[in-house]
C-alpha cells in the first residue's frame, strides 16, 4: 500500500471518529450563536496576536495578558463554548496520540 494511500485513509477515519462528529456539531451550534461566535472569533484574534508576539521572542505585556484571561473567563461561562472546546480537547488528544504514533521512527533514528 502507498503511504499516501494510508494517510487519506487515516483521514477518512478520523472524519469518522463520534469525538470528530460532536465536535463538528459543537461548532455549527457555537455559528448559530452570534454572541458566542463573536466571542469564540476574539478569542482566536487575541490568541493569535500573542503567538506571533511569542515567536518573534517577545514576551505579552500584562494587559495583554490579563485581556486573555477575561476572555477565557467569559469563554468559560459560556455553556456553548465551554461544550465546544471540551469536545475539541477530547478530538486532540486523539490527533496527538496519532501524530506521536506517525513521528515515532524520527524519534527512533536520534535514539
Amino acid at each position: 500500500m502507498n503511504i499516501y494511500d494510508t494517510a487519506n485513509q487515516l483521514e477518512r477515519e478520523l472524519r469518522s471518529l463520534p469525538e470528530y462528529t460532536t465536535l463538528k456539531e459543537e461548532i455549527t451550534k457555537v455559528k448559530a450563536d452570534s454572541q458566542a461566535f463573536a466571542l469564540f472569533e476574539e478569542f482566536k484574534k487575541m490568541q493569535k496576536d500573542l503567538e506571533q508576539k511569542m515567536m518573534k521572542g517577545e514576551v505579552p505585556i500584562a494587559e495583554e495578558q490579563t485581556k486573555m484571561q477575561e476572555i477565557a473567563g467569559r469563554i468559560d461561562k459560556n455553556e456553548i463554548l465551554s461544550a465546544m472546546l471540551q469536545k475539541e480537547r477530547a478530538f486532540s488528544m486523539i490527533v496527538e496520540d496519532v501524530m506521536k504514533l506517525i513521528q515515532a521512527p524520527v524519534q527512533d533514528i536520534y535514539k
